[in-house]
């Protein structure tokens, strides 16, 4: 049984895997933790079966079916992230629609720009800029929790540091929080 075999089984675990540590390395830490732990958690009942059971047990090809399938799920899910981030709709607007929040927000119109950054968040879930511009929205609006969340999701996808500055002054201008 093609499915049931070790190449196939051992090359889903790695794509998997693979796909959940880019999750975890750009600040989607949970997606990142589940699909690892999913996968790790499938492989060890699929060895046990193989290895303890032997490669007629009547579960093996189910145990085999669910890990190539939530490798499928975690590589499946990142390839429509990567793709929305770089080659919808919205990610070819994104210059344009950043503008057009930071306008709305200049003008306190905080409706509209919530609603452009959050379209800017839902295209690109690693763009720390937009998730800084969420924050400011909400830390002017005066909903502090939201704005929290909003500034510990940028830190998490700004792996570089690149807007540690701008998130501390983010965080000192709406008095949210202390510095990070």
């Amino acid at each position: 049984m093609f499915a049931a075999s070790w190449l196939t089984n051992l090359l889903a675990f790695v794509v998997g895997q693979g796909a959940s540590l880019f999750y975890l390395r750009t600040g989607r830490r949970w997606i990142g933790l589940a699909g690892a732990v999913a996968t790790w958690l499938l492989l060890d009942w699929w060895l046990l079966l193989r290895c303890v059971h032997g490669a007629d047990a009547p579960e093996l090809g189910l145990a085999s079916g669910a890990l190539q399938l939530a490798a499928a799920m975690v590589a499946g899910s990142l390839g429509v992230a990567v793709w929305r981030r770089r080659y919808s709709a919205a990610a070819r607007q994104r210059t344009a629609l950043f503008a057009a929040g930071m306008t709305a927000y200049l003008r306190s119109d905080y409706a509209a720009a919530r609603a452009t950054f959050a379209r800017l968040v839902r295209t690109d879930p690693w763009d720390a800029a937009a998730w800084i511009a969420l924050g400011d929205v909400f830390g002017r609006a005066g909903e502090a929790k939201r704005a929290r969340r909003c500034w510990r999701r940028a830190r998490a996808v700004d792996t570089k540091a690149e807007f540690s500055d701008v998130l501390r002054s983010s965080r000192r201008a709406t008095g949210s929080a202390s510095a990070a």
